[in-house]
């Protein structure tokens, strides 16, 4: 059986993971919002400087050749958004991921301990059931197990998809 101070360290464990995986959440919207910070203050810079150039135009063809040469930066500017509000994204991603296997892997272990030393205090006969309920156990891990591993390659294609239309965005772009 658990006892008082077995649960409280069970709790404070819990909390502590809770408040890590808290942690690595706000990190990485932290580093979003710095992302959004760093666009908007170049793309209000941006805006200036072709407000200007537009301005200074002097007649409907420059004018079209200015929106012409204008737009490919913006383009540019998206991309490389992209890309880095990805990686961003991914790499918090990853990273609570692994806590949250973690915490699961923990959390398997105590409870096949748990089940050990009840089924070493259990009345003969009980054997069937403690069999049982580590199977059980087993299967839900693996089944977890599958679940994660099949996670992991969507997400792999994901970034793969990624980085393919990033480079066909670059190929076109040379067009």
């Amino acid at each position: 059986m658990m006892t008082a101070t077995d649960f409280m360290n069970f709790q404070s464990e819990a909390f502590k993971a809770t408040n890590a995986l808290a942690a690595k959440s706000i990190e990485g919207m932290q580093k979003l919002a710095d992302l959004n910070m760093k666009v908007m203050k170049s793309s209000l810079e941006s805006s200036a400087e072709q407000m200007k150039t537009l301005m200074a135009a002097k007649d409907a063809k420059g004018l079209n050749e200015m929106l012409m040469a204008m737009s490919q930066p913006s383009t540019d500017n998206l991309s490389a958004y992209a890309k880095d509000a990805y990686a961003i994204t991914s790499e918090t991603n990853a990273e609570v991921l692994k806590m949250i296997e973690k915490q699961v892997e923990d959390g398997n272990k105590q409870m096949f301990s748990a089940i050990d030393a009840m089924a070493k205090n259990a009345p003969a006969g009980t054997e069937g059931a403690f069999s049982f309920v580590k199977q059980a156990m087993t299967a839900s891990r693996s089944a977890y197990e599958q679940a994660a591993k099949a996670g992991k390659q969507v997400a792999e294609m994901a970034e793969a998809n990624m980085t393919k239309a990033a480079s066909a965005a670059a190929v076109a772009k040379k067009r």
